[in-house]
């Protein structure tokens, strides 16, 4: 096995050991634990092998994206998630550690074009095996003119059953979800500088997933959002 497959070997074992295993709350549940009734019927949420559903989200005129996504390895980003021509790859944007997304825009126009993607964004995985990921705070990407921008993109795992990604799994751009939780989860992390790894990550991670499967934010899910420093 030459080092190239060794690593990706290596991150696929990482990806699987960190994947959307569950998790439990502050009380020590985890969703095995849970009273069914309390799953969401939210399409393409926890369980659910529906596709999201949501607002949909257009990129602005003279931007591609293309499709399918591929993932991006993190221990490389350099070698995943750049030009050949580029001297290095652009630092990972966003929070989280279970999505981890290669966007490759293209500006077709003779000027910059800034691209935002808001929270809310969901990327639907290709397989029922792999979890989808949404972002839960917006990113601001600006594409240069005639010219090509690849993205590293973090972000959070809406299905705590499924394994996380690696860079061969593909996903596509999906709707952005309208649900009054997520939005008060969004409105109180607008202003936040959020963690990029780490035990914070997961902190966030689980109250993602208490949403996911129909339940509400916690105390302790409050207080640590309000604890997070301020951009």
């Amino acid at each position: 096995m030459n080092w190239h497959k060794a690593r990706l070997a290596g991150l696929v074992a990482t990806v699987l050991m960190a994947a959307c295993s569950g998790c439990g709350d502050e009380e020590g549940e985890t969703p095995d634990d849970e009273d069914p009734t309390e799953q969401t019927d939210r399409p393409g949420f926890a369980d659910s092998d529906k596709e999201p559903e949501g607002l949909p989200f257009d990129l602005p005129e003279g931007i591609e994206l293309k499709d399918p996504i591929k993932g991006f390895n993190p221990f490389d980003p350099d070698g995943t998630c750049k030009r050949e021509e580029d001297e290095q790859a652009l630092a990972p944007q966003g929070s989280g550690d279970l999505i981890r997304l290669c966007l490759e825009f293209r500006n077709t126009t003779n000027q910059p074009i800034d691209v935002q993607l808001p929270p809310g964004l969901v990327f639907v995985s290709s397989s029922r095996k792999v979890q989808h990921g949404m972002l839960v705070q917006g990113v601001t990407l600006e594409v240069p003119s005639n010219e090509y921008l690849f993205a590293p993109i973090k972000g959070y795992c809406l299905n705590d059953t499924r394994s996380g990604n690696a860079p061969v799994d593909l996903f596509k751009k999906g709707p952005v979800t309208q649900y009054s939780d997520f939005k008060e989860l969004f409105a109180l992390l607008a202003d936040k500088q959020l963690p990029v790894t780490g035990g914070a990550v997961t902190q966030l991670q689980d109250a993602v997933w208490r949403l996911t499967n129909g339940r509400e934010l916690t105390k302790a899910d409050r207080d640590f959002i309000a604890a997070l420093p301020n951009k």
